[in-house]
């Protein structure tokens, strides 16, 4: 008996798709064919020649190794083309595509500022103003006054008021864009490929209306480091003033934040050129590429992506943790930074957020702005953190050496009408012992000696409360003192400077400064510029386009037994002190300096600085937790970060052969 085999309606889906996208590269490649001889006849006719460009496919973001980071995908895009569509046609397809878009759930492009339905208000202020302007109408004009001007410009009489207000939007856009031969307008984009399959087919007898394929950001994990990488969109109203005169088209993307803004140079790529030749009659009678898009750069950033997961997730599974045993943290960050070079190998948030599902981390019900970037512009009181730099500035300055001690009796009483005290009793203490038990009396006596003046300027030179050159927005800090203390109105003390020598007072700094002061220390005394950038390559890969050096702000010049007494004391709090919980039997030799910094009217932070390894130190960690409350809130994460660096897997360095990206 014959049975009739049942056919598979998804490979047949799938062979319908691919014939689609054949013939719409078939279309596409007659239009770009190569000249023949009858074509040099046309071209040597009367003809009138409009060029347009050809997007170029934005450059790739990669970690260190090659890693992909960001990178790109095909999808497909609805295009309105000037040099095939007739004016005649754009309401009735506007109406009709729209229509269509909607039984899709998917969005078409308007930005007419103006709500949807009436009774109708604007929507943004700065684009009414512009909408009145291109209407001709005065500064008093309502709403109402712009939608019956707009419905006799674009010829809408004929229509009822809800696709009236659908095809005015989306004409009042086409127009904002220039569209126009040389100005396709996208009409909407990264559209699935069902309705793709239903426009192809339902529009192919209206010329001017086209699918095209078009390249669009993916991500192999959208919530790696999202705050660095930043996010790409549409240029709004307001850039497109500035960026059409810079080769942009209103339908470009650009980078908006992170690294897509910082390298957008690097990124964009050069855009290709379309030529059509009409004749007198106004038809497209042939076309050319005259100039083949380039791709933009790949750009080599030096975070380590694997690192930058496990300090991640470290940070929010600690918090959580610690969340469920009755705290109250907020967020945290982490920062680790190369010793050597101050290039930036983590740069991790909590609360953090996925790339690919930007709006829902916007709205006030979202809790603790998983947008900010804590790393880089969060700015919190270091705590003993701060210590080892006081130690520094007195040793430098000789006005202790490392075996000078100081009876810590507790309370701190040089100063009659202001008497800190220290956690503990530690009677007879030396700068090591000092900086391993943090003894705050120790440190009362030595700033108050040391003075604020000078404290600040060892400060700056290790990079507080100066901004670190980093290529993303980064915030400066505070710096206790009198010069602050006059911007917010209140009166400087004396006594202030023992608050301030402990990291407290106004002090406040960013954990981005606080790792780049950490690797100040473990090397030497050599401040380096941070950067996020190792090397940028073109797209193929077979050209190097420029590559990181290394940037030295300050030598400090530090006496080598300066450096030498404070990094033993940081050895002593990874192994006897604050932090030996967790670092005791390290079979890695760390330097370390916990901090519990205050914080009126909430719990404490908690502060965490390391370098590593201590006889050639690599990297400098920092780690904050926002009301952690104990400095051991940070150990976990400190923990599973140097397990990673250390124990985990061992990558190549760059190779710079072509196209040779890990995967």
């Amino acid at each position: 008996m014959y049975v009739k085999r049942r056919q598979n309606p998804r490979i047949i889906s799938l062979i319908s798709i691919m014939l689609v996208v054949f013939i719409i590269f078939g279309v596409r490649a007659t239009q770009f064919q190569v000249v023949t001889a009858d074509d040099f006849s046309l071209k040597n006719a009367h003809l009138t020649a409009i060029s347009t460009k050809i997007p170029a496919t934005r450059g790739e973001i990669v970690d260190r190794y090659g890693r992909p980071i960001a990178t790109n995908r095909d999808g497909y895009s609805i295009v309105f083309n000037s040099a095939y569509m007739k004016k005649a046609d754009y309401n009735s397809s506007i109406k009709t595509l729209t229509e269509l878009l909607r039984a899709y759930e998917c969005e078409w492009e308007d930005r007419l500022p103006m709500s949807t339905s009436a009774p109708y208000e604007f929507t943004d202020e700065s684009g009414a103003k512009r909408l009145k302007k291109i209407l001709k109408l005065n500064d008093y004009a309502t709403p109402e006054n712009c939608y019956n001007e707009m419905v006799k410009r674009y010829a809408l009489e004929g229509y009822v008021e809800n696709d009236r207000r659908t095809i005015m939007g989306v004409r009042y856009t086409m127009e904002r864009a220039d569209f126009s031969v040389s100005n396709p307008f996208t009409f909407s984009e990264d559209i699935p490929a069902e309705l793709m399959l239903t426009v192809a087919e339902s529009f192919s007898h209206i010329r001017g209306i086209e699918i095209n394929v078009v390249s669009y950001r993916q991500y192999a994990d959208s919530t790696l480091a999202p705050h660095t990488i930043g996010t790409i969109g549409k240029i709004n109203a307001d850039e497109w003033e500035t960026l059409k005169d810079k080769g942009y088209s209103y339908n470009d993307y650009v980078g908006k934040s992170g690294v897509e803004k910082a390298f957008e140079t690097y990124l964009r790529g050069v855009d290709g050129k379309m030529t059509y030749y009409f004749d007198k009659q106004g038809n497209v009678v042939y076309t050319e590429i005259t100039k083949q898009p380039v791709q933009g750069h790949t750009v080599f950033l030096t975070l380590d992506s694997k690192l930058q997961k496990v300090s991640q997730d470290a940070l929010a599974e600690n918090i959580k943790k610690l969340n469920s045993n009755g705290q109250t943290i907020t967020g945290g960050s982490v920062v680790i930074t190369n010793v050597k070079t101050g290039q930036v190998l983590v740069s991790a948030n909590y609360p953090s957020y996925d790339l690919n599902n930007l709006s829902d981390y916007l709205g006030d019900e979202v809790k603790n702005n998983p947008l900010f970037d804590r790393a880089l512009r969060g700015v919190y009181p270091p705590g003993s953190a701060y210590k080892p730099l006081v130690a520094v500035t007195g040793l430098q300055e000789n006005l202790i050496d490392p075996y000078d001690t100081v009876f810590c009796k507790e309370i701190y009483d040089y100063y009659e009408d202001y008497q800190p005290s220290c956690m503990h009793y530690h009677k007879t203490v030396n700068v090591f012992r000092a900086i391993s038990e943090s003894c705050n009396f120790y440190f009362f006596d030595l700033g108050r000696r040391v003075g604020i003046t000078r404290l600040n300027d060892y400060s700056k030179k290790f990079g507080l409360g100066v901004k670190t050159g980093i290529e993303l927005s980064e915030s400066a800090g505070v710096l206790a003192g009198p010069q602050y203390s006059a911007t917010i109105g209140t009166p400087w003390y004396d006594g202030m400077t023992l608050s301030a020598a402990i990291g407290q007072s106004d002090n406040a700094f960013t954990p981005l400064q606080l790792a780049g002061y950490t690797a100040t220390i473990a090397n030497g005394g050599t401040r380096f510029k941070t950067t996020l950038l190792n090397e940028v390559r073109t797209a193929s890969g077979n050209e190097k386009v420029c590559s990181s050096v290394p940037e030295i702000l300050d030598q400090l010049n530090i006496d080598d037994a300066v450096i030498t007494a404070v990094k033993k004391g940081m050895q002593s709090v990874a192994e006897e002190g604050t932090a030996s919980a967790y670092f005791k039997d390290y079979p890695v030799k760390i330097g370390g300096k916990t901090g519990t910094a205050q914080v009126t009217g909430r719990p404490d932070n908690s502060v965490l600085i390391l370098f590593a390894p201590y006889e050639d130190p690599e990297i400098a960690v920092s780690i904050v937790v926002e009301r952690g409350e104990r400095s051991l809130s940070t150990g976990p994460v400190a923990k599973a970060i140097m397990d990673e660096y250390f124990f985990g897997s061992v990558e190549p360095e760059i190779d710079n052969s072509p196209n040779e990206l890990l995967k």
